[in-house]
């Protein structure tokens, strides 16, 4: 399945991430009532569509392969490392009839630390900006590390610093 344009690769997303919600997820105790599906930042990054998936019950990264996709996502389960601007991160594989292969890199779950939709949206795109702007980060940095791995961007958008 190649996803070719943003805002409809987004809907595609979002709609297939609700539906789970409504009938995969609905009553557990993992979810957090304030939170809705919500994809942020999607881009095209070495021929993966990545953005910050947002759920009641998780928030990771998430790659689809793009039209210039030379390196699509692996079998159902498979583990991979994908070299970001700000360091490697491990990406699980995962495909749906309906959304095609994707892999996706756990940051949070469960989501019951955010109070609300717009926290855990600034949230996303802090991680965003520190994950593909990490130029950015390192001038507000006086002592920047380099790569930041998935705890270490944690830990820096939370406030610990990376250790």
């Amino acid at each position: 399945m190649v996803n070719r344009e943003p805002a409809s690769v987004t809907g595609r997303i979002e709609r297939f991430f609700e539906r789970v919600h409504r009938e995969r997820m609905a009553g557990l105790p993992i979810l957090n009532p304030r939170l809705a599906v919500k994809l942020v930042g999607l881009r095209d990054w070495q021929g993966l569509w990545i953005g910050v998936l947002v759920t009641p019950w998780t928030m990771n990264l998430i790659a689809l392969p793009g039209p210039r996709c030379g390196n699509p996502p692996g079998g159902f389960g498979t583990k991979r490392d994908l070299d970001l601007p700000a360091g490697r991160y491990e990406f699980i594989a995962a495909a749906d009839p309906e959304l095609g292969p994707h892999e996706t890199c756990s940051l949070f779950s469960p989501m019951d630390a955010f109070a609300d939709q717009e926290g855990a949206l600034a949230m996303a795109q802090a991680i965003l900006t520190l994950i593909f702007d990490p130029a950015g980060q390192r001038a507000a940095d006086p002592d920047p590390r380099p790569g930041l791995s998935r705890r270490g961007l944690l830990r820096t958008v939370l406030g610990g610093g990376v250790r």
